[in-house]
């Protein structure tokens, strides 16, 4: 054996024969002394073999293909969904009717089970219902930690927590909590779940911070004229 003789690695031969398709053609007796294995044990042609490879690779097209679409229809369906949001946020008179109709959206047009809008201001501060105010002094030790680190907690909620803001009866196990950016009056927009997987933790929250951005501008609307 010469010294000199070099092993050939897989990779080796796979970039030659991409950098020279017409190997096989240039030498046909190469063919002679291939040997191709069929899943099942028996022996298959080359010819067969390639069309074997084409026919999986336009499986997975044509999968990435229908998921592509399905994404497509499902983006389009919510951007129509968050379009009617924003008319009726915009449309709210009052934080009373604002909170009312936001809930009811969100129940009614994306099925949440529980959603409720909460303002953490004491009773005689602003126009609202008794059952939309949580006081400074009950909010601030349960919110706190809760928006440490981000505006929006999604996950598991403490029983405190769920019957706080959804009631004891509820039954709530999982949530999406979010903070307002109003500079007006601080509160929170809790959407709930009693099945777990509905809020998990790397859910994407985009759609979420953009409905906050626009019902905390159209309070600080609302109070700003209330103000005035």
């Amino acid at each position: 054996m010469s010294i000199f003789s070099k092993k050939i690695s897989e990779n080796e031969v796979i970039k030659f024969l991409s950098e020279n398709p017409d190997f096989f053609l240039k030498n046909p007796n190469a063919l002679e002394e291939l040997e191709i294995k069929h899943e099942s044990g028996g022996a298959t042609s080359l010819i067969e073999k390639q069309v074997e490879i084409i026919k999986k690779k336009s499986q997975v097209t044509n999968s990435k293909l229908s998921e592509f679409l399905i994404n497509a229809e499902f983006n389009q369906k919510l951007f129509i969904k968050v379009q009617k949001l924003i008319l009726v946020i915009l449309k709210a008179r009052n934080l009373d009717t604002l909170s009312d109709q936001v809930e009811l959206f969100f129940k009614k047009e994306f099925g949440t089970e529980k959603c409720k809008l909460f303002f953490f201001t004491q009773e005689d501060l602003f126009e609202l219902s008794a059952e939309r105010i949580i006081s400074p002094e009950i909010a601030t030790p349960v919110f706190s930690n809760l928006f440490k680190e981000n505006t929006i907690y999604l996950g598991g909620l403490k029983h405190e927590l769920s019957a706080l803001v959804f009631g004891s009866k509820a039954m709530i196990e999982e949530g999406a909590i979010c903070k307002l950016s109003s500079d007006k009056i601080a509160g929170t927009l809790a959407l709930g779940s009693s099945r777990k997987g509905k809020f998990s933790k790397d859910s994407e929250t985009l759609f979420l911070e953009f409905v906050l951005s626009v019902i905390s501008h159209q309070i600080d609307s609302l109070l700003g004229k209330t103000d005035a």
